[in-house]
Parts: C-alpha cells; structure tokens; sequence
C-alpha cells in the first residue's frame, strides 16, 4: 500500500498534479518576461486582503530550474502579493505551487498569456509587448509566428488589432511612459501612422523626449 502511494504521489508530481509548498524565496517571478506592465494598486490590496482572510485558493505554476530554484510561469500578482504579507508575517514564507515540465518556453510564455487571458484583462499595449519579447527571446522566429501561437484563440480581428500594436512596441517602447494608458482608438491609429510614413517613430520619440 505504501509503496502505491509513493508512485501514486510521484507521478503526480512528475504529470504536473501535484500541488505543494514551496519557499517564496526559491522562486524566480522573472523567469519569463512577463507580460502584464502595470498592477492596480486596489486589487492587490483586495487579493493580499482575500490571501490573509482565506489563504492562497489557487496554486501557482513553476517549473524546476536547474540551479535548484523555481522559475514563475503563472501567478505573478499571487506571488508578488504573498511576499508583500510575508514582510510583516515572516511565519508566511511559502507558496502553494504546482510544478509543470513545459516541453519548450514556447509552452511556458502559452501558459502565462492564457492564465491572464482568462483572469485579468491585459491591455493590448501588453499583450502585444509579450509578443515580442517572446521573439527578443528566441522563443520565436517572427513577431507573426508568435502573435498566431500565442493568441490563437483569440478572433482574427483581435489579434489584428494586438499586431499593430506590436509595431508601437518595436518602435517606442523604450520612450513610453505609461503605455497601458493608451486606448485601442489611439493605438490603432498611431501603428497605422507608424506603418505608412517610417518617420513617424522619430518625430514621435522628438515629441516626447
């Protein structure tokens, strides 16, 4: 019987079944580049508030690295929450983790964008900077590749729409301030601008700068 246990429990672990403690600090929430830029202060209140009042209701997703540590896939408000508690509550040092073995980083950077598809909403500025910091990563070869497998469920219309946001990323990202604040109106006509004359980014970053 114990023995069945034992490999009941591994391959649980080993199929990404498993969920288990583990230390905030053997956590690395860079691992990947993440895609959500900015948090609402509010919210994190309200989700360190519900983790106090109720404790931590979903798991996290790692994977193993080889240095020992844990690199974040999913749950980076989770995390970054748990270790702002753990700062006043030095006894909460541990996140409830489900270990997951991504054949490849294409399958982790799929895992984060469709967490926070279905969780929080990202702004289109964001979703389209994951884009290509997955391509800056050599994830993948093409910012179009990329856009097709990362939001592959999402509408043809919709990722059209995240595609021209990529062309504002590569070419302001570096000189934009607040770029979540943009609406999907001002964005759509400012990559069109960015497409039809190539002086546009140069006058653009003159502007702001």
């Amino acid at each position: 019987a114990l023995t069945e246990v034992a490999k009941t429990l591994t391959d649980a672990r080993n199929e990404g079944r498993l969920i288990q403690p583990l230390p905030l600090d053997q956590i690395d929430a860079d691992y990947l580049v993440r895609d959500r830029m900015a948090v609402d202060a509010d919210e994190m209140e309200t989700l360190k508030e519900s983790l106090r009042s109720r404790g931590q209701q979903t798991a996290v997703e790692v994977t193993a690295l080889e240095d020992g540590r844990y690199g974040l896939i999913s749950g980076w408000r989770r995390l970054n929450a748990l270790r702002e508690i753990s700062v006043d509550t030095p006894q909460l040092d541990t996140v409830l983790a489900i270990v997951r073995t991504p054949q490849d980083a294409a399958s982790a950077y799929l895992a984060m964008v469709e967490e926070n598809e279905i969780r929080v909403g990202l702004s289109y500025y964001e979703r389209a900077r994951i884009v290509a910091r997955a391509v800056d990563r050599g994830v993948y070869t093409k910012d179009r590749l990329a856009l097709s497998a990362l939001f592959h469920a999402a509408s043809r219309p919709k990722r059209s729409k995240i595609g021209a946001f990529v062309r504002i990323v590569r070419a302001l990202d570096d000189h934009l301030t607040f770029p979540t604040a943009m609406t999907e109106r001002t964005g759509l006509a400012l990559a069109q601008a960015l497409e039809a004359d190539a002086d546009t980014a140069t006058r653009v970053i003159a502007a702001l700068t």
